[in-house]
């Protein structure tokens, strides 16, 4: 009888920038995460609604054309509270950072960051 491989943690990438979207999928593909990746809100609430509970970890942009990260980091932890939710953004107040950590956030990295940091990041958070 052949040993089945585990399936690869699935990591769900919400982020409106697609250059950085792809750096992002290519560089966790690499460390053998499934990828899934959304440029909108709704395409991100669809995947996470369909997904959820299989996924790792989610990768949260702040700022996307048609939602508030923030919103979707409460929508997120109020449905599946165990998925850690890493958030990037472009800049954070310091008070907007305390807002994100009480709402549920497991980590807030500010673009640009070290791509080998949100790996740790998420080894570090993943279920």
């Amino acid at each position: 009888m052949q040993k089945q491989e585990p399936a690869a943690e699935k990591i769900l990438v919400i982020e409106d920038d697609y250059d950085l979207q792809q750096i992002l999928q290519k560089l966790l593909s690499i460390h053998g995460y499934q990828v899934l990746t959304a440029v909108t809100g709704a395409q991100g609430i669809d995947l996470f609604s369909r997904n959820g509970r299989d996924l790792s970890a989610v990768i949260l942009d702040l700022t996307l054309p048609d939602a508030d990260g923030e919103n979707l980091l409460v929508e997120f932890q109020h449905a599946l509270p165990d998925i850690p939710v890493i958030i990037t953004s472009g800049m954070a107040a310091p008070e907007q950072h305390r807002r994100l950590q009480a709402a549920g956030a497991k980590a807030i990295l500010i673009k640009p960051f070290e791509l080998q940091k949100l790996v740790k990041t998420i080894t570090s958070h993943s279920k």
